[in-house]
């Protein structure tokens, strides 16, 4: 198996950046500084880098895998996830928040006129890892070498050691999600709040989000692997949801069961007190690919 990257995995970071760009011109010019930009993750510093379906395509067609496209729009009416696919992802992440702003400003700075800012927002580790709703967030995640079955496309494919992405910027609306009652908000998240303990047998609301998002399909659970990280300000605040997975398939399940498209007339009720305000697909190349280039 390739080498993936390395930032994928490093777990335990308090601080994060994430940058979603448009490429209109050259993507050479892009290419030129994606050296200087890798050269900034130097540990305790990490460094992600994923590419839109349409520039990965121009960058290196033989390399991307065929499976990769565009994100579309989820759901329909009110209850939908907008489609904003942007060009040129990263993500970096580590301990020092200044260190973290440090090596945003410098990417920024690399690229230049080369792309254009469409996203540019700091996240962190709230309290105890837990999502501003006072859950905690990504219990469920693939642990140890599942993490890799789950994120990683595998040997013998195309793409092999690179990820399928997701991200998405969630906006809470806090108030409305805190007027209910502790037992409620357990029965919309599908766990209990203080001691993060999954609901099980007539407890588990087909609605909350756990049974929405734990999917198995022929037996095999389809998992991905969550990196998302929590945003704010006092007015506005949400999950920047990022996700890997070895296929979008994945990506795409879980997508039509939280927004009521699966054919079962449910969806996931976290959606009534979040809402997706943005959508792109990625493609993480593994590390030697990326040395290619």
């Amino acid at each position: 198996m390739p080498t993936p990257q390395p930032g994928i995995f490093n777990e335990g970071s308090r601080h994060h950046h994430f940058l979603e760009y448009a490429v209109d011109g050259d993507p050479l010019n892009v290419i030129n500084g994606l050296a200087d930009i890798r050269s900034l993750g130097v540990a305790p510093m990490n460094v992600v880098i994923a590419f839109g379906p349409d520039l990965w395509r121009r960058i290196a067609p033989s390399a991307a895998p065929p499976q990769l496209r565009p994100f579309e729009a989820a759901g329909s009416g009110e209850r939908s996830a907008p489609a904003t696919q942007r060009d040129l992802f990263i993500w970096l992440h580590g301990n020092d928040p200044a260190d973290v702003l440090d090596s945003a400003m410098a990417a920024h700075a690399v690229l230049g006129d080369a792309a254009r800012a469409a996203l540019d927002l700091p996240g962190f580790v709230y309290r105890d890892s837990r999502d501003l709703i006072g859950f905690v967030d990504g219990t469920a995640n693939p642990k140890a070498d599942a993490r890799c079955d789950a994120a990683l496309i595998p040997d013998g494919q195309p793409g092999a050691g690179g990820a399928y992405v997701l991200s998405q910027k969630w906006v809470h609306d806090l108030a409305a999600f805190h007027a209910l009652e502790d037992t409620e908000q357990e029965r919309v998240v599908g766990r209990t709040k203080a001691d993060d303990v999954e609901l099980e047998g007539d407890a588990m609301p087909a609605d909350s989000h756990v049974s929405r998002t734990d999917v198995h399909i022929d037996g095999i659970a389809q998992k991905i692997y969550r990196r998302s990280a929590p945003y704010g300000t006092a007015a506005e605040h949400g999950l920047y949801f990022l996700a890997f997975a070895c296929a979008p398939e994945r990506f795409q399940v879980q997508l039509d069961r939280m927004y009521g498209v699966a054919g079962d007339d449910l969806y996931d009720r976290l959606t009534d007190f979040s809402k997706a305000v943005t959508g792109s697909y990625w493609f993480a190349p593994d590390k030697a690919t990326l040395d290619g280039l």
